[in-house]
């Protein structure tokens, strides 16, 4: 029974190509049901999920490796997929999200996720469904009586993590890039880091790893939302990085996101599209007047849209609730906010790999798109068949979780170095 396989090699080999990177990747890695398991992965899943996805998570590892073969990165990108749910003890939720705010409802013509993950989207909701709908039972009432693609084309535009279960085209690629004037890298760049959550915080922690020196930026009064969670997981997230908070909305506040800004030689951001144009930062005007600066934009679904979403919502826009379904016959939501993890890795590869090559970079990161193109190759018709005979490779073999990370300490608090750095 073959348990090691090549796929991670392959797709870090196919990472490397289309970043410009000319480096063979030989490594034999766990089967993609094994490193599934092993993960915890399937103990929030319910189930093997009968692509390669995990095994495509180690490879982007292995390709970040491969970039910076002295840094003390995690043994594999599988068990960056289920640190979370491990440590929160989670297990299948069936169409309710692991982090309980969010369920998959039955539409007319197929299923819809949604993910009810602020206060104030409840707000939305009887504007939403036109209805005096206040609890998730009311919700689904009315859900089951309309067209999924109108109920998402109307959340969508209000401002709703919502999406449509469906198997989209694999993309030709993962991420686009507009260049700009590079410089020869030196060594520990300084991020400057404004995304929250899990994606671009874990990007940031993986470079962190690599020698990058780190500063998260927040506001101090909406924090990073992952402070108020597992407080581990936090600490694995964001433990050595500086912590800066500053009010946008106060102009002395603002010129000091600018100074900080100007002095970065990599920027990330998770915002919608509109929102740092509304406050008047503009990356090809940092970017142009910076030579070797990379400013990385992560977004749910690209720059052309401003739509919203979150991990567990984007993995079923990516075809991973309905690959289950058609595979089970039962429609579930797959991993722990899924896409966060896998983009938290591809997006530290990217920016590594440009910095590398003198930067001077705007990267944009889809994150429907890369969870998509890491789900690999999908035949519909084969699903079943591929189930099969991975539920049967796991029969004999190592059923033990990977090891956990050690975190590196204790975050800091919200806004410890905003007067030393500022």
């Amino acid at each position: 029974m073959v348990l090691q396989t090549e796929h991670a090699a392959r797709y870090a080999a196919q990472l490397l190509c289309a970043l410009g990177v000319d480096q063979s990747i030989e490594s034999m890695g766990d089967h993609p049901a094994v490193s599934w398991h092993r993960s915890g992965l399937l103990n929030v899943s319910g189930d093997v999920l009968p692509l390669p996805l995990s095994a495509h998570a180690d490879g982007a590892l292995l390709a970040l490796n491969a970039l910076a073969p002295n840094a003390e990165l995690p043994m594999s990108g599988a068990v960056l997929m289920g640190e979370r749910a491990r440590l929160r003890e989670t297990i299948c939720e069936g169409r309710k999200t692991a982090g309980g705010l969010g369920k998959l409802l039955p539409a007319i013509d197929g299923f819809i996720a949604l993910n009810l993950v602020r206060e104030e989207d409840w707000d939305l909701i009887p504007a939403w469904l036109e209805a005096d709908v206040q609890d998730w039972a009311a919700i689904e009432t009315y859900v089951q009586t309309r067209l999924a693609d109108a109920l998402v084309e109307r959340g969508a535009e209000m401002g709703l993590a919502v999406s449509q279960s469906e198997i989209p085209d694999r993309p030709k690629t993962w991420f686009s890039v507009d260049a700009f004037q590079p410089t020869p890298p030196k060594a520990g760049p300084l991020i400057v880091d404004l995304s929250g959550l899990w994606a671009g915080p874990l990007a940031s922690s993986l470079l962190a790893k690599c020698g990058a020196s780190v500063i998260k930026i927040e506001g101090p009064n909406r924090p990073d939302g992952m402070r108020l969670g597992h407080a581990g997981f936090f600490d694995l997230l964001n433990a050595g990085k500086d912590c800066v908070a500053l009010d946008f909305k106060k102009t002395d506040d603002l010129g000091r996101l600018r100074n900080l800004l100007s002095r970065a030689d990599i920027v990330i951001e998770a915002s919608r599209p509109r929102a740092l144009k509304q406050l008047g930062l503009d990356a090809q005007a940092f970017v142009s007047r910076k030579p070797g600066m990379i400013w990385a934009r992560l977004t749910a679904y690209g720059q052309k849209t401003n739509r919203i979403g979150f991990g567990d919502d984007i993995g079923v826009s990516a075809g991973l609730s309905e690959v289950m379904r058609l595979t089970y016959g039962k429609a579930c939501f797959v991993g722990d906010a899924i896409a966060d993890s896998v983009n938290g890795i591809h997006l530290a590869l990217a920016i590594l790999a440009f910095y590398r090559q003198g930067g001077g970079v705007i990267i944009d990161i889809s994150m429907r798109d890369v969870l998509r193109y890491a789900m690999g190759d999908i035949e519909v018709s084969e699903l079943r068949n591929t189930a099969h005979s991975w539920r049967e490779i796991l029969t004999g073999a190592d059923k033990s979780f990977y090891p956990m990370r050690e975190s590196l300490g204790q975050a800091k608090p919200l806004g410890a170095d905003t007067d030393r750095l500022c």
